[in-house]
């Protein structure tokens, strides 16, 4: 008897606890949709970026406004801005967690930044950024993304400076 439960024992002791397993995929799942939709942006890939990204779905800023992607689109610059600015972009993803149905994902883009940047044109500046998204997938496409960005510092590299505002006095 004793043989036996101890056979048991170890049997159960070796699957996964209940509930585990589905989780586990769905995260597994949750995170492709997210290196799939990285790898998108790296590449320029539109067509991908269009089938990852739900055209309805919110993007949240870090002032708290929400604005609907819109979409599909046509052109990468709308799709993507900061994909559009940055030639021969490099994207990492430093950290992906995922727990339910939200991935947070740190990464680091870099590349040479020619675009519009607050009002001044930039040619051929060579940055790095660091972004904080976390994305909300349903469906196998990320249907919200919060996200969060060095502003100040992308800024400063490409040649700007913060000045205080006037007092008034």
């Amino acid at each position: 008897m004793r043989i036996v439960l101890v056979f048991v024992s170890m049997l159960f002791a070796s699957l996964p606890a209940l509930g585990q397993e589905p989780a586990t995929k769905q995260a597994d799942a949750n995170k492709s949709v997210v290196r799939r939709a990285f790898q998108a942006m790296e590449q320029g890939d539109l067509k991908t970026l269009n089938e990852v990204f739900d055209a309805k779905g919110p993007i949240h800023t870090p002032q708290g406004k929400i604005f609907q992607r819109g979409g599909p689109f046509a052109d990468l610059k709308s799709s993507c801005p900061m994909c559009a600015a940055l030639n021969n972009r490099k994207i990492t993803i430093d950290s992906l967690l995922s727990d339910g149905d939200l991935v947070a994902v740190r990464s680091t883009w870099s590349g040479k930044y020619s675009g519009t940047f607050r009002g001044t044109a930039v040619t051929d500046k060579d940055v790095s950024v660091v972004y904080v998204n976390i994305y909300r997938i349903a469906d196998a496409k990320i249907v919200d993304n919060w996200y969060l960005s060095d502003s100040l510092y992308l800024a400063e590299q490409l040649g700007m400076k913060l000045i205080p505002a006037e007092t008034g006095k």
